[in-house]
């Protein structure tokens, strides 16, 4: 019997990945990412718009595939990292939008992408990011209480069928933090870093993590820990894919592999 895409690669995998340029300004940012300019919005028909959360002005991005197709879409929050923090509604759209838009297009299906924008000085999640481990926050930072009543305004809207959430970085541990709060079909998680002791609240969740096994800004221990939390909980939906060679980059791979969204979205 010939085995599914997410069976083939259900297993955790050290791969090698393109060498970094010296072109990119941190580790926050990337070439590829830096060649974007604000014509993408419009080339891939992404709309800019404003949420207001309690005294929180949230920007943010919103693509709707499928528009015309009557079924019940799956809604999609897109979580941005350290190297797209700011307010004009446009940087946190450089890395994911276009190589998830096309994927997607393809599978003539009905999503709606939400890619909220989190402020200079501030964190989706209230820890560091050097730290080994770290205990989910009682409360959520005052962005990802924004990002939280985006979400839960889009599915009042929507009526979506599944939900899914992808983080980089900061935004990997957004997407932790957010899913912890709220219920999700499918997580996407580059370089972030998860409370440990909450795996089993995933245990039916489709996953695919990616983390650079020399990661110099989050710790690889914090990819690998919550690998085998998740086995400890007995999941068997998730993958964990270790690059490495790519330090801190472990969005390129993801976005660009040919692998880690077929896996990802299979039945979505």
């Amino acid at each position: 019997m010939k085995l599914s895409l997410w069976e083939q690669n259900c297993s955790e995998t050290v791969r090698k990945s393109t060498p970094q340029t010296t072109l990119k300004i941190s580790v926050h940012n990337s070439k590829r990412e830096l060649e974007q300019t604000p014509e993408l919005l419009e080339r891939l028909d992404i709309s800019q718009k404003t949420f207001v959360s309690g005294n929180c002005i949230l920007p943010y991005c919103e693509k709707i595939i499928g528009a015309n197709l009557p079924e019940k879409p799956m809604l999609i929050m897109v979580l941005h990292g350290a190297g797209s923090v700011g307010h004009d509604n446009f940087l946190q759209v450089r890395i994911p939008a276009e190589p998830l838009i096309r994927f997607l297009e393809k599978k003539n299906r009905k999503y709606v992408l939400i890619f909220p924008q989190c402020e200079v000085d501030h964190q989706w999640v209230d820890v560091p990011w050097s730290s080994t481990a770290h205990t989910l926050p009682e409360k959520p930072s005052k962005y990802m209480t924004a990002a939280l009543a985006l979400l839960d305004e889009k599915t009042a809207r929507f009526s979506p069928c599944s939900r899914g959430a992808i983080g980089i970085s900061m935004g990997g541990y957004g997407v932790w933090d957010m899913a912890c709060r709220r219920d999700f079909d499918l997580l996407g998680v580059m370089c972030g870093g998860a409370d440990i002791s909450l795996a089993g609240r995933f245990k039916d969740t489709r996953i695919c993590i990616y983390h650079g096994a020399d990661d110099n800004v989050v710790p690889v221990c914090r990819a690998r820990d919550m690998a085998e939390a998740l086995k400890k909980a007995g999941s068997t939906n998730f993958v964990y894919t270790e690059l490495a060679g790519t330090q801190h980059n472990a969005w390129d791979p993801f976005f660009f592999d040919g692998l880690a969204l077929p896996v990802l979205f299979e039945g979505f």
